[in-house]
Order: structure tokens, then C-alpha cells, then sequence
């Protein structure tokens, strides 16, 4: 099995990148990109600048406030409130190169309960991303990641016997070989994803060991672009991705071992600055090694997704979601979650430092293999003031409901958050 592993490891660092910088929106002359939400618009575009160090730029942004949490621990009853001091600092270093490009980013979440210090958030990640032009219209693009974080309360594989929140280390490297040829791109990527759990407390005493969880993604794919005419795209992806488990029989639980064909068809249209529309299209089976566990296949291997965003006026955009796919799952009977989220979401710049903003969100998750169906609604409200370029309040309430087949699974919270983003 280490053998495996190491091959992989070979097969990515010779193969595919997932690009951590390359989705952010573009936009020209410094004007915001109306056409995509205010979460993509580039960061000079929403008033934050970069400082220039020679040929390097250095970006710095801190969110600093408080939030208000009545169910921290997502429970269908006796539940538990307390107030959250949330900073959250990203902290971006990217190459002004006239020729290759690179990018370091530096970010934390970290979140300290007044009352329940056994929560407390202590997230972080660094990640690295680089475009080399090896010779005109060819280019190697690598991304490494490392992340310390943990998982929600909220999330479904959260382990409610758990006296603290499951914590984990993700390492993910990958690399991606594109050659351009005229309208059309052929590109080979490799990608290898490493996850590792910790132990953690358990409720009354003693300790979960949570090794069971610890797994190796893997995967590479060939794909061929199109690119007829401007803001005009499609793309075929045709690959393998395999998920190795350390050892999840361990405890007597199945073998979750799985690994399938993953095929792609993308397109993406941008219409002027009111539209911009991407698609996919997706068959993504997958056999489990063991025989109790459900193989995906037929409808339950689709994989759906569309994105659109509108802007009616230059004040104001609309964003609608909708995907489909699958999940891992260490639910008992079980073999994955097949999940169908959607979600719907307006901005509107009230004035011209204040920006409102308001989204609705709705996931169904069906366990494979098992009875549990989850259903998943949320609601946000929003605002954002700048008082100066380099400083602006923020606020927001949301309320997430869930109504599961499983009782214990059951919640409905309320946050309320307040605070200040700072900026160069």
C-alpha cells in the first residue's frame, strides 16, 4: 500500500494544479466586475490594495469581530448559546513577473468561546500556487496546500459522542501540464490529497480514536478546451480518482476503499456584464471494496452543476446555484452521501460605501446504502459599510435549519455576527 501511495505522489508532482488564484474574477481599469459576486470581485476592486515590495505584491487583510451563536453544538435540544471573538487574517504574497507567475497565501480562522473554551477554533492553511511558461503557449502549473483545521459542529460525519470538534490535517499537491493549440487546450493534471485525524475527547471521558478516517485521495485526468470565440468556453475531462483508506475495518466498521472514472463536460459563457453562465455535466461512479457498502452508478454517478449570475443594473447582482455529487461518508451503512444543494443570492449597493446583501441556500443529502436523509435550509442577511479604504463594518444574521430522518441530527441555530475588516 505504500508502495501505491508513493506512486501516486510521483504520478502529481508531475501532473495537475487546481490553481487557488486562478478562479478569482478578472476585471479591467480597476472597475468592479458586476457580473460576479462580491466574494470574487478582486480584492482591489472592493477597496483593498497591496503593497508593492520590489517585484512582489503583499496583500493583508484581517477580520476582527464578534459573534453570537445560540446552538453551538447543533443539538435538537437542551441547547447551549455563547458569544465567539472571530479573527480571521489572510495575508497574500504574488510575484509582478513580466514572465511566470507565483503566489503564497496565509490564512487563519480562529475562534475563542467566552464560556466554552473546548470549542475554540484554531484554523490555518498556507498554500502556494505557481504558473511557469515553460515555452510560448505551454505552461506547468503546481499547487501545494496544507491546512489544520476542523470540522463544524453542523457538519454530518461530526461525531456527537465528541466532547470537543473533530480536528484534522489536509496536504494536497498537484500539478497540471495545459499546451495551447489555437482555439482548443489539451492539458494532463495529477492531483494527490493526504487526510489525517486527530483523537479527540469523548463525552464523560476517554478518548475517540478517529484513525479510521485517515485516507489518501488521488487522482489524474486529460482534458481538451475550446475556446471559440471570447468569454465563450467549453471543456471535456475524461480521468480516474482513487480514495485509499489507511484502515476503516479497523474498528469493524466496511472497507471504504473506492475508486472510479471521473468524466467532465464543462461550458461557460460571459455576456457582456450581465451575464456570465457556467455549466457541467458529470458521470462520476464509484465501486467500494467492500460488498456491503452500495456501488454509485446510474443516476446516482450524474454530476450536475450550474452557476449564474446576473446583474440587472450596475448596483445590483444576482447569483443562483444549483450542483450535484457525491460525498465520503464514515456513517454506519453507508457507503457516500449523494447531496443536491441550491442556493440564491442578491447584492445591491445601497449607497456608495454600503452594500446590503441577502441569500437563501437548500441541500438534500441522501445517504447511500442507508435510511438517514438530511435537509438542509439556510437564510443570511447581510450588510457592509466602508468608512475608508482600508477599513469597513460588517454585519450579518443568519438562521440553518436542519430536518433529518435522524432525529439526534435534527437542529435550527441562529448567528449574529459584528465586525471590522481592515486592509492595506
Amino acid at each position: 500500500m505504500r508502495v501505491l501511495v508513493s506512486t501516486w505522489i510521483i504520478i502529481t508532482v508531475a501532473a495537475q494544479g487546481l490553481g487557488i488564484a486562478a478562479a478569482r474574477a478578472q476585471d479591467t481599469a480597476g472597475d468592479i466586475a458586476y457580473d460576479v459576486s462580491d466574494a470574487l470581485r478582486p480584492l482591489q476592486a472592493r477597496g483593498i490594495g497591496s503593497l508593492r515590495l520590489g517585484a512582489w505584491l503583499l496583500t493583508p487583510v484581517v477580520n476582527i469581530g464578534q459573534t453570537y451563536d445560540d446552538n453551538i453544538f447543533a443539538r435538537p435540544d437542551d441547547e447551549v448559546d455563547d458569544f465567539i471573538t472571530d479573527i480571521d487574517p489572510v495575508i497574500t504574497l504574488a510575484s509582478d513577473w513580466n514572465r511566470h507567475q507565483t503566489a503564497f497565501e496565509l490564512s487563519g480562522s480562529f475562534g475563542f468561546y467566552q464560556a466554552n473554551p473546548d470549542e475554540n477554533r484554531r484554523d490555518y492553511s498556507i498554500a502556494n500556487t505557481t504558473v511557469l511558461d515553460v515555452w510560448a503557449g505551454t505552461q506547468l502549473t503546481s499547487d501545494l496546500l496544507y491546512r489544520h483545521a476542523q470540522t463544524p459542529r453542523t457538519s454530518p460525519d461530526n461525531i456527537g459522542a465528541s466532547a470537543e470538534p473533530l480536528r484534522f490535517d489536509e496536504r494536497r499537491a498537484s500539478l497540471e501540464f495545459s499546451r495551447d493549440l489555437s482555439i482548443f487546450t489539451l492539458s494532463l493534471s495529477g492531483t494527490v490529497k493526504r487526510l489525517t485525524y486527530s483523537n479527540s475527547e469523548a463525552v464523560g471521558g476517554g478518548t475517540i480514536n478517529n484513525s479510521d478516517r485517515d485516507r489518501t485521495d488521488s487522482g489524474y485526468a486529460i482534458t481538451l478546451g475550446y475556446e471559440p470565440f471570447p468569454q465563450t468556453s467549453a471543456s471535456l475531462s475524461v480521468g480516474y480518482e482513487n480514495v485509499d483508506y489507511d484502515d476503516s475495518a479497523q474498528f469493524g466498521g466496511p472497507d471504504r476503499d473506492n475508486n472510479g472514472l471521473a468524466i467532465d463536460l464543462n461550458a461557460s459563457k460571459t455576456i457582456s456584464e450581465l451575464w456570465s453562465i457556467d455549466l457541467n455535466l458529470g458521470y462520476r461512479p464509484r465501486d467500494f471494496a467492500d460488498p456491503s457498502l452500495d456501488d454509485l452508478s446510474g443516476s446516482k454517478a450524474i454530476v450536475l452543476g450550474a452557476d449564474v449570475q446576473w446583474a440587472p443594473t450596475r448596483l445590483t447582482s444576482l447569483t443562483g446555484t444549483l450542483a450535484r455529487r457525491s460525498y465520503e461518508t464514515t456513517q454506519a451503512g453507508a457507503s457516500a452521501i449523494v447531496g443536491t444543494f441550491a442556493t440564491l443570492g442578491v447584492e445591491h449597493q445601497l449607497l456608495r460605501h454600503l452594500e446590503v446583501s441577502a441569500g437563501l441556500d437548500y441541500n438534500l443529502s441522501d445517504y447511500e446504502g442507508a435510511t438517514r436523509e438530511d435537509r438542509d435550509y439556510g437564510l443570511s442577511l447581510g450588510l457592509e459599510y466602508t468608512l475608508m479604504r482600508f477599513l469597513a463594518i460588517e454585519a450579518e444574521y443568519s438562521y440553518r435549519e436542519r430536518d433529518s430522518t435522524d432525529d439526534s441530527a435534527d437542529y435550527d441555530k441562529n448567528t449574529a455576527y459584528l465586525g471590522l475588516r481592515l486592509s492595506f
